[in-house]
């Protein structure tokens, strides 16, 4: 199939050898591109256990679903997508409660927090971690997790079937190494979407380590390159310190906020001036 729709109108008669598709009265639609996704993850979450809503809503379905959970192959149970509305605040002791003996480990639909249970943190080498909620973004803690490639054709079958026919990952760590093996991925067919990256063009920024003049150098440089930047704001001080670092280093066009989960009222003005 080609990339590009070159010619619309009725009774149009098939060049020789040109493959005729019936789309039984369907309405025909270029590829969709889905501008933010994180492969390797999208591609985990389909093998994981879902608790948060719209799957789980009450602690009592949480149990009920933990207890029927069963490992995977590396003798882990990862679960996605909790929200405190569930059953509160998670820790390792309401873990260890619900699943004592197997390694679990909790996503917070924010994707900013795992919770692991008394086995899990034993397994990561934190036994004695106080209350086994590790942010995302500290890598450490998860050196020590299994590793094994996820199901990137199974992901590539539910993109298309949707059709979404080209993804950007945004992934702001991506080394040469996951960069290339995506990419292979795709020449052996095995992920058939098209492939652009944000990394490591991709920047997240935390509350507590907002630095003005080391955002504003950051992109002043990938901007001297000639690349844009997409910056990574969910809280309204990490969008308020994004736009002053924007406006000190002149945006490109291609410039992007990723998010931007809070927007006050005051910078709607602000993200328009920026383009």
């Amino acid at each position: 199939m080609g990339a590009v729709i070159d010619e619309v109108g009725d009774g149009l008669v098939p060049a020789p050898g040109e493959r005729v598709l019936d789309a039984a009265g369907g309405t025909v639609l270029p590829g969709l591109h889905d501008h933010h996704v994180h492969l390797r993850s999208a591609a985990a979450a389909l093998d994981s256990l879902l608790v948060g809503p719209p799957a789980v809503y009450t602690k009592d379905a949480l149990a009920q679903y933990l207890s029927r959970a069963r490992p995977s192959s590396d003798g882990w149970i990862r679960a996605i997508g909790y929200h405190e509305s569930v059953a509160g605040r998670l820790d390792r002791d309401v873990l260890d409660a619900l699943v004592p003996d197997i390694p679990l480990r909790i996503q917070h639909r924010s994707g900013a927090l795992w919770i692991l249970n008394s086995a899990a943190l034993a397994r990561v080498g934190l036994a004695g971690h106080p209350d086994g909620r590790l942010p995302s973004a500290d890598s450490g803690w998860s050196d020590g997790l299994p590793r094994r490639e996820p199901d990137l054709a199974r992901l590539s079958d539910r993109l298309t079937s949707m059709g979404v026919t080209g993804v950007t990952d945004a992934t702001p760590d991506l080394g040469a190494d996951d960069l290339e093996s995506l990419l292979l991925a795709r020449r052996r067919g095995e992920f058939r979407p098209r492939l652009r990256f944000l990394a490591p063009g991709k920047k997240i920024l935390h509350d507590d380590r907002l630095d003005l003049d080391a955002l504003t150098a950051w992109i002043a440089g990938r901007h001297q390159a000639g690349r844009p930047v997409a910056v990574h704001c969910v809280t309204a001080a990490q969008l308020v310190v994004t736009i002053a670092a924007l406006r000190a280093a002149g945006s490109h066009p291609l410039d992007r906020i990723e998010h931007a989960a809070v927007v006050p009222d005051d910078n709607v003005g602000d993200l328009c001036d920026l383009g």
